[in-house]
């Protein structure tokens, strides 16, 4: 698994054969000719998010072409890292865009350096950040990975801050992955989160994350102590089936 910094390189290495170079825009008045000049106002990894905000909602419909759009990506994959949520192009943006010029019809070396960001960024998101993490984000990761390899790669056993998102994303969402009823990208997906439940160890590994937070972070430790009570229930239902 590449680090996402090595993710974001080989990015810039694979589309670095894209230029911004003769990119026409309509003049119908829509696009304004200075947002224009921004995009080129600078070298490529030195332009700011406010540089790029105009261009993406446009591309490849009323200013340049994929090999335009391709040029920049790379950026964009950069700035969302770095911000997130709170991205002015988000991945959810990104994959909307990406759909649109069918990236997955693109050289091989092009789709996979996309791919490997995206692993390394979920990486990053699931693990060694501390994540708010809402069905909605793990929709936008559905547009480019399977639910089950997601799932493979959320490390509740040797992360602590993975183990801590699992807790909140259980709190909020637990109850429709247990009964079976959660509904992402129009696919049930309950039954892979659901075999979360079954990791090795989990039910001592919550028990040892009550007891360190239960006086320093005591929201935190109650919210731990609901999900284990009803993982321990619903593995207490499974041995009786």
């Amino acid at each position: 698994m590449k680090p996402l910094k090595d993710g974001i390189e080989s990015l810039y290495d694979v589309f670095s054969q894209y230029t911004a170079s003769g990119m026409e825009y309509c003049d119908c008045g829509c696009i304004d000719p200075e947002d224009v000049k921004r995009l080129y106002s600078k070298p490529l990894r030195q332009l700011e998010e406010a540089d790029l905000a105009a261009y993406h909602g446009s591309a490849l419909f009323t200013i340049g072409e994929l090999e335009h759009y391709k040029h920049f990506l790379p950026r964009y994959f950069e700035i969302y890292a770095t911000k997130r949520k709170s991205a002015l192009n988000d991945l959810y943006d990104i994959s909307a865009k990406l759909l649109y010029a069918n990236w997955q019809d693109w050289p091989i070396n092009e789709v996979q350096a996309i791919r490997d960001f995206v692993l390394a960024d979920w990486c990053e998101f699931v693990n060694k950040s501390e994540s708010d993490i809402s069905t909605s984000d793990l929709e936008d990761y559905l547009h480019f990975f399977g639910i089950e390899q997601l799932i493979q790669l959320w490390d509740v056993v040797h992360s602590e801050n993975g183990l801590k998102n699992f807790v909140l994303f259980f709190f909020y969402y637990g109850n429709q992955i247990l009964d079976l009823k959660l509904i992402l990208n129009q696919e049930n997906a309950a039954a892979a989160l659901r075999s979360m439940i079954d990791v090795e160890n989990l039910i001592n590994l919550l028990e040892e994350e009550y007891f360190k937070n239960e006086e320093n972070d005591k929201a935190y430790a109650e919210k731990v102590s609901v999900v284990l009570q009803m993982i321990e229930q619903q593995l207490k239902v499974d041995q009786i089936r």
